[in-house]
């Protein structure tokens, strides 16, 4: 079955955001609407101040949204008065723009991404899930044995996609990954994005304002001002 005939697994309908309440209240995110198949990727652009990043944390469950609803495999993810069901945060993961966010800097990227694996699937062994995410995200193994100031803007980059995709989710979200690298960097770790998007079936949802990394997904979705 083609990712076009599938059922979507990521289902965004009528979502909004507002900063603030009462008269101070401001719209940050339109009304939006989008569904996501297994094995797509889609380039979520628009101007700054759009809303692209509140999508992003919305589809994470890092925030309610005001208006809509989030659905995960067809169950309920996100609403204005629930966020992601317990015990099942590991099905929508994120990929940051700056990696440091993803790691403890006086750990090892391994025992940063250890512990979060172990933490999101209950699993005491992970390593198994950690290398095939490291195959997966074409990263040296040896890396992870360095800390994060020890490595390069891209190996960092990497190690974080790494994390996001050991636990074994159906849905990523990429917010701007790419806009702190060099041009050859950039596209090497959206290449690696969008092979991993492929390889899993999973759903890829990237925000970015790099023309050349949106042209290789599968669709756009362009978020206008509200």
């Amino acid at each position: 079955m083609t990712a076009r005939l599938s059922a979507p697994i990521l289902t965004i309908t009528g979502v909004t955001a507002v900063h603030g309440r009462g008269a101070r209240a401001r719209a940050v995110l339109a009304p939006t609407s989008l569904d996501v198949r297994p094995g797509e990727s889609v380039a979520v652009v628009g101007r700054s101040g759009a809303g692209k990043s509140t999508l992003a944390d919305i589809t994470l469950g890092l925030r309610t949204p005001s208006e809509g609803r989030v659905l995960v495999g067809g169950t309920e993810w996100c609403t204005p008065s629930a966020g992601p069901p317990r015990g099942e945060r590991r099905l929508v993961q994120g990929v940051p723009q700056d990696p440091s966010a993803a790691f403890v800097p006086r750990w090892t990227l391994g025992r940063s991404i250890d512990q979060a694996v172990r933490r999101l699937t209950g699993e005491r062994d992970v390593g198994s899930r950690v290398r095939r995410a490291a195959e997966l995200a074409r990263l040296d193994l040896q890396l992870l044995d360095r800390r994060p100031s020890e490595v390069s803007g891209g190996q960092a980059q990497r190690a974080a996609i790494v994390r996001a995709v050991a636990p074994g989710p159906v849905v990523l979200v990429a917010d701007e990954p790419t806009s702190a690298l060099d041009a050859d960097t950039a596209r090497a770790v959206s290449a690696a994005l969008l092979s991993i998007t492929q390889e899993l079936g999973i759903a890829l949802l990237l925000v970015t304002h790099d023309p050349t990394v949106a042209e290789h997904c599968t669709r756009t979705l362009t978020i206008t001002a509200p």
